[in-house]
């Protein structure tokens, strides 16, 4: 083959092709080159010729030639012309036979212990892969009621006035205007001590508690968590080879005295007061005060995670454990995905002052900084009334949901599932038969597009309890009514295939 039939056969030029012509040909002759079809010192034609040859513009074939000149696949010289290069660089990356037969008879590099226990730690439900997620996914906030516009219009202002702060990495612990807006807020609304100055804004709440975790965790320090409890967290202490001890969770939420008498105290306690995760109870205040006076006699960290509060339905929001410490025993975490959107991924932590300063340098070690310009966009957001007025909207239409729910639940699902009835939130467990598998029962509800969470994954001692997770918050209400419907018929089938 000559060495002009040799370089066309290496291109197969597609003017309709979406890849721009010149990519073509550098694709097409870097191909020739990698597989010997086209050999060390073979000449190329000059520019003009080949442009004519493929029917395009010199220009194209020139910039393709570039580019290969530049990553070292071609050398032109003054009065020899173009060649391809006598040691092309991909050569150098090139694993012979030999080696390659080799190296498959080494073992395999593995996963640390730590990276294998996080890549096979299950969660209750499954992230959707495409669309809108269907009924009844828990945790996700109603995203068509979101007010998007006037969003858009303040990213955009943000972005036609650049401020140099918004693009270097100078943020710290977080965008001082949107660390005076959650102080703010935190101490009308939740009842948190704090300044703007204790405010670490993270990547979302799973940010929230990897840094703390890693902050005041060592490898084998006892955790006590809530149980049954938060997946997220589970997995947050497994990463950081925490003990976990399981407490179970009663009508006034965690109760250390249902644990064995030698159980070994706690460095970290993780409790979800205000709401608990995923039962929904409160933990009373005879129960919050003896939470706070353990942490206080044994040195224990207590991480409140305050991760939906905003939707509590009737009466005040409660105040928070953290505004009721003394010792500065409590680490506060918050979210605001759930009142925005999930994708906005900022959360937050509120640490005691003499802590900044170290949550701040390990959060930029850590990369957990949310863009600055999206900080920003939230300050506004919040600093302009936008946020309060989306909170109110969404409390009415929640409370309206959960309760559509309910009456569908009784009227439909009576002998299968019992609901919680908690005074606020996003979503609530409903109880089955002891003999029923939750999670098969979850796996064939999915098969059929109805998406809830399986209860039982969350607990780890021996109370288990079989039961479903059904959100509401991000479900129209006659979604909500047809869902209800549809579950008691797919729950009806289900019982029949097994019988």
């Amino acid at each position: 083959m000559s060495q002009p039939t040799a370089i066309l056969d290496a291109l197969n030029i597609d003017p309709e092709n979406e890849v721009p012509l010149y990519r073509q040909i550098y694709d097409g002759l870097r191909k020739g080159i990698l597989n010997s079809q086209l050999v060390p010192g073979t000449r190329l034609p000059p520019s003009r010729t080949l442009a004519r040859e493929l029917r395009v513009g010199r220009n194209t074939v020139v910039a393709a030639y570039e580019q290969l000149m530049a990553e070292g696949y071609l050398d032109s010289r003054v009065g020899a012309g173009t060649h391809v290069s006598e040691i092309p660089p991909d050569s150098l990356l090139e694993v012979g036979i030999e080696e390659r037969v080799a190296k498959d008879k080494t073992p395999a590099r593995n996963l640390s212990k730590r990276g294998i226990t996080l890549s096979t730690l299950k969660r209750a439900a499954p992230f959707f892969e495409k669309g809108a997620a269907p009924a009844f996914h828990s945790g996700l906030p109603s995203l068509e009621l979101f007010p998007h516009q006037i969003w858009a219009r303040l990213l955009s202002r943000r972005a036609r006035q650049p401020q140099s702060r918004l693009f270097d990495y100078q943020l710290g612990a977080g965008f001082p205007a949107l660390r005076v807006a959650i102080a703010t807020y935190l101490g009308a609304a939740r009842g948190v001590s704090c300044g703007p100055q204790n405010i670490i804004v993270t990547t979302g709440a799973q940010g929230a508690l990897d840094l703390a975790t890693r902050m005041v965790l060592d490898p084998g320090d006892t955790v006590w968590m809530e149980d049954p409890g938060y997946l997220g967290a589970r997995g947050a202490f497994h990463g950081a080879d925490a003990n976990i001890v399981p407490v179970p969770v009663d009508a006034e939420g965690m109760n250390p005295k249902q644990m064995p008498p030698n159980t070994p105290d706690p460095r970290l306690i993780y409790l979800t007061p205000s709401h608990q995760y995923p039962l929904g109870v409160t933990m009373s205040l005879t129960r919050r005060l003896s939470m706070l006076k353990f942490a206080h006699r044994t040195g224990s960290w207590i991480l409140e995670d305050d991760y939906d509060s905003e939707f509590r339905f009737s009466g005040r929001p409660l105040s928070s454990l953290q505004g009721m410490d003394q010792s500065g025993s409590v680490l506060y975490m918050g979210t605001l995905a759930k009142t925005h959107f999930p994708a906005l991924r900022i959360g937050y932590l509120v640490v005691p002052d003499h802590l900044v300063d170290s949550f701040e340098r390990a959060l930029r070690i850590t990369g957990q900084n949310p863009p600055a310009i999206v900080q920003a966009t939230l300050a506004d957001f919040m600093d302009e009334g936008h946020f309060t007025a989306h909170i109110r909207r969404m409390r009415s239409i929640y409370a309206e949901r959960q309760e559509i729910l309910l009456e569908g639940l009784d009227r439909h699902l009576k002998g299968y599932l019992t609901p919680a009835r908690p005074e606020g939130g996003m979503q609530l467990a409903a109880f089955l038969p002891k003999h029923m598998d939750d999670v098969k029962l979850r796996s064939y509800l999915r098969r059929h597009n109805m998406y809830t969470a399986a209860l039982s994954p969350y607990y780890m001692g021996d109370n288990a309890q079989p039961g479903l997770y059904v959100g509401f918050a991000g479900v129209p209400e006659q979604k909500i009514r047809a869902g209800t419907e549809r579950l008691a018929a797919l729950l009806d089938a289900y019982r029949s295939d097994r019988e």
